[in-house]
């Protein structure tokens, strides 16, 4: 009798081991990096992010994700006297430059299900944060003392925005565990700073 209690309790744990082993995942963590247009293409910037993403269905999804963007570029720019009409005007050096950190929220559409090894979703969501900008300096006019003086194009402070993404990964062992993919996203603020980012990804399920 004993031996026949005991193997009904073996049978029931190991048929609760199966069950968790063949359950289908219900998260992920993903870190994402990659390059970012800033603007209409002025320069490169690099994206990185951190993302919890929990299933919400077979065809829905949502991650939140912690990101950073840094970028700049060197240019040059001709800084004119508008008192002197005939002046050349004096080429300065100056650097463009991008720096944000976002908190994004951002939920996944899969049209083909999210229980496959090849897994493609469209995004779209929000985000906050903050940005500081520098762009090219310009010859502005004080309109209270008619005097005229150099003034860097430049924005810092809180933001917010919209977000839209493609997004393919690819299981890369047989227990679909190990995830590799990319990520296309556009985003813009409102500064209006828009960034158009290629990202490479790997993440874990669990």
């Amino acid at each position: 009798m004993l031996s026949r209690y005991c193997f009904l309790i073996a049978s029931t744990l190991l048929a609760t081991v199966a069950q968790a082993q063949d359950a289908p995942p219900r998260g992920s963590l993903q870190l994402g990096i990659g390059s970012a247009g800033v603007g209409t293409g002025d320069y490169m910037a690099l994206k990185a992010h951190l993302e919890y993403a929990r299933l919400l269905g077979r065809h829905l999804s949502t991650g939140t994700r912690l990101a950073f963007v840094g970028g700049s570029r060197e240019s040059f720019n001709t800084v004119y006297n508008p008192d002197r009409p005939s002046n050349e005007g004096v080429t300065v050096p100056y650097a463009m430059s991008y720096q944000a950190i976002n908190l994004e929220q951002e939920f996944y559409l899969y049209p083909f299900g999210n229980d496959r090894r090849v897994l493609f979703a469209v995004g779209g969501g929000g985000y906050a944060g903050y940005s500081s900008r520098y762009g090219a300096p310009s010859t502005r006019l004080n309109p209270t003392t008619g005097t005229t003086f150099l003034a860097l194009d430049q924005e810092n402070g809180l933001h917010a925005g919209y977000l839209f993404s493609f997004n393919l990964d690819v299981a890369v062992d047989p227990a679909r565990k190990w995830l590799v993919g990319g990520k296309a996203l556009f985003q813009n603020d409102t500064f209006g700073n828009s960034l158009a980012t290629l990202q490479l990804k790997v993440g874990r399920h669990f």
